[in-house]
């Protein structure tokens, strides 16, 4: 009798520390994991490794959805920029023109830098008579939000990774309005201005 006695006490003890066992195991996957940035390029909390002084040219990433900005992307765009000193590429300026066109701004690429870059800068420019330019002339409200959204999260991103820095143009040439487009640009960096700069231009 004494025996069955032990023997069940002993099966039960067991089966308490299954279940002790069980609850601390579930207890240990409840936390919550990384969330992504917003699709307007808001605060993240995603990590990546510490890195030393880095360069991204961010227009050889996939940094929009249509007109939208992709927000896996730029959640961890952020995470890298707070992993380390980073310096930002803006405008890259022969990879623009596959961006308008996925975007919706479709034209030959030289007219698409001529209508962006004036749309930025805020110059009353005339489509003449050309079939495209008279389509992005029509389409500049929505280009201009599509740039300045991109630069607004490139903003946010910069004010919370204080040790990122930023250069707006690179491989300008004739004809691809590189200057037009930088000084546009420029007066939307606003608190993080000191940390940006133009990069180097040809007249347009």
């Amino acid at each position: 009798m004494k025996k069955q006695k032990l023997g069940r006490t002993g099966y039960s003890l067991s089966l308490m520390m299954v279940f002790v066992l069980l609850m601390l195991a579930c207890s240990g996957g409840g936390g919550s994991s990384n969330s992504s940035s917003g699709s307007n390029g808001s605060s993240s909390t995603s990590t990546a490794p510490p890195h030393g002084q880095a360069t991204v040219n961010l227009l050889e990433r996939s940094l929009f959805q249509g007109r939208q900005l992709n927000s896996a992307t730029w959640s961890e765009l952020e995470a890298y920029c707070k992993a380390g000193p980073t310096h930002l590429i803006i405008a890259d300026m022969p990879l623009i023109s596959n961006h308008m066109t996925r975007a919706g701004f479709d034209a030959r690429p030289h007219m698409q830098y001529y209508a962006l870059s004036r749309t930025i800068a805020g110059a009353n420019w005339n489509p003449g008579d050309d079939s495209e330019a008279i389509a992005l002339f029509n389409l500049r409200d929505e280009m201009d939000a599509w740039w300045f959204r991109y630069i607004n999260a490139v903003v946010g991103i910069m004010q919370r990774a204080p040790q990122t820095t930023a250069v707006i143009i690179v491989n300008d040439a004739v004809d691809y309005c590189g200057r037009s487009l930088g000084s546009g640009t420029t007066r939307a960096t606003g608190s993080v201005s000191s940390r940006v700069s133009m990069g180097d231009t040809v007249p347009d």
